[in-house]
């Protein structure tokens, strides 16, 4: 029996549950809010997820057993671990939670078994906060109410304070409904998705290892409103970052500018024209230089420069594209200048697409949720996310996976200085991946039967 359908009373008692914690989930996503730690450093959230799932007997993974130390990319040296660390703590995290975490192992997993065989569902939610520091303007609803960013040069301007709230409130509404859950489901918190960094570490420890369903989603990201929901995503882009180090010769620069060789003027010439390089006509492909330094003064010819390169493209191919002519670019611009140079790959990740019979299920789901007013036809991200690298893995085995929108008016824009959200978001997700789970749950029977 259905449990979230209207005019069920199983209904109106899920939805009813989830509503008597809206103070609940505004008091978490503002506390989260003002103890705001980037990827890596997320020792707030991690120590507080952690105490929630436990205290309400979610069966708890943390530290080396989630996350591969050696797979991590952009560790903060270990004062500002420490450091970070010592914040949680101070901000009244219990020890306890934090332990497996030092260093720098962040994030948790929780688990609900079920009563009766079943899929296994894993949900995904990102945990970290943005390098920006939070606009102090009293108009900003976050100073004026009180639960700005305490922590100076980081803040939640992306929303993911939302979706740990949202995953702390589904697990326990599963914990404590655990005859309704059938096989397993996984509540994945990962840690440091903007360096697109974390989902790599994790999945080295088998994290979505056995998964069937994998389900993620965002708040705001191009739909504005609340009570909207998308489905049918598109444009969860492919990316590569590469660090591109060009070498030449130092000299002087009038006496003997002939026996230099002018790394910065290779560089100039490789930026000028990797931003020439023909787009690919089945789909969107975007370059960027977003910083170049080199040089030592005024009179020596520059030896040593790097710049830092992104491509990004509307699917893994055309990316492959990207990457392929940069690199040719990258090397004559050498050429022209007699230099050598190293193309370093810091980050990479692949396009996602939603399964289509998860968008279905989904579209049913939302349908039946009074406070989700609106299934928008399509929604494009445009943007990379680390939730499709699992993804991948899921499908590679067979599995399907749905990454969902959700609809909210965020204040100053998505990883702007006073970005907002409203809160009542939180509450719409946690209901929609309900009754996902409901119909993923009735429909299993049945696809399994097909194969």
């Amino acid at each position: 029996m259905s449990f979230i359908e209207r005019g069920d009373g199983d209904v109106e008692d899920a939805l009813r549950w989830f509503s008597d914690r809206e103070e609940t989930s505004i008091a978490w996503r503002r506390l989260l809010h003002r103890h705001a730690q980037p990827g890596w450093l997320e020792f707030f959230a991690t120590g507080f997820i952690a105490e929630k799932l436990d205290t309400h007997g979610i069966r708890l993974f943390q530290g080396a057993r989630i996350v591969d130390e050696g797979e991590r990319l952009f560790v903060p040296p270990e004062a500002v671990l420490d450091r970070e660390y010592q914040r949680a703590l101070d901000a009244g995290i219990d020890e306890k939670y934090l332990k497996p975490a030092r260093g720098g192992l962040t994030g948790v997993v929780g688990v609900v078994e079920g009563t009766k065989p079943g899929p296994h569902v894993a949900f995904r939610f990102d945990i970290d906060a943005l390098e920006i520091q939070e606009s102090r303007d009293t108009s900003n609803r976050a100073n004026r109410e009180e639960y700005a960013s305490v922590y100076p040069g980081y803040s939640h301007m992306c929303g993911h304070d939302a979706h740990v709230v949202t995953g702390l409130l589904l697990a326990l509404y599963f914990s404590e409904h655990a005859e309704k859950v059938r096989g397993r489901v996984s509540f994945i918190f990962q840690p440091n998705e903007e360096g697109l960094a974390g989902a790599a570490a994790m999945m080295r420890r088998g994290v979505v290892d056995g998964v069937d369903y994998l389900i993620g989603g965002h708040v705001g990201a191009n739909l504005w409103k609340v009570g909207q929901i998308g489905l049918n995503v598109r444009n969860i882009l492919a990316v590569a970052r590469s660090k591109v180090c060009m070498k030449g010769t130092p000299a002087h620069s009038t006496g003997r500018p002939d026996l230099g060789k002018n790394a910065l003027l290779g560089a100039c010439a490789a930026v000028t024209n990797l931003n020439a390089i023909a787009r690919h006509g089945e789909g969107a492909g975007f370059l960027n230089v977003g910083k170049i330094e080199g040089g030592i003064s005024w009179n020596i010819i520059p030896d040593d420069v790097t710049f830092w390169l992104e491509t990004r493209a509307e699917t893994t191919e055309i990316n492959s594209y990207m990457q392929r002519r940069a690199l040719e670019i990258i090397k004559g611009a050498a050429g022209m200048f007699e230099l050598n140079y190293v193309v370093e790959k810091i980050v990479e990740s692949v396009s996602c697409k939603n399964s289509p019979e998860l968008v279905e299920m989904g579209m049913d789901a939302a349908r039946r949720i009074t406070s989700i007013e609106e299934v928008v036809p399509e929604v494009s991200v445009n943007a990379s996310e680390d939730f499709a690298l699992l993804a991948e893995a899921v499908l590679k085995k067979g599995g399907k996976a749905l990454y969902a929108i959700h609809g909210t008016p965020v204040a100053g824009g998505q990883h702007s200085d006073s970005f907002d959200l409203d809160e009542r978001v939180i509450l719409n997700a946690a209901r929609f991946y309900t009754a996902l789970y409901d119909r993923l749950v009735a429909s299993e029977p049945e696809r399994r039967l097909k194969e």
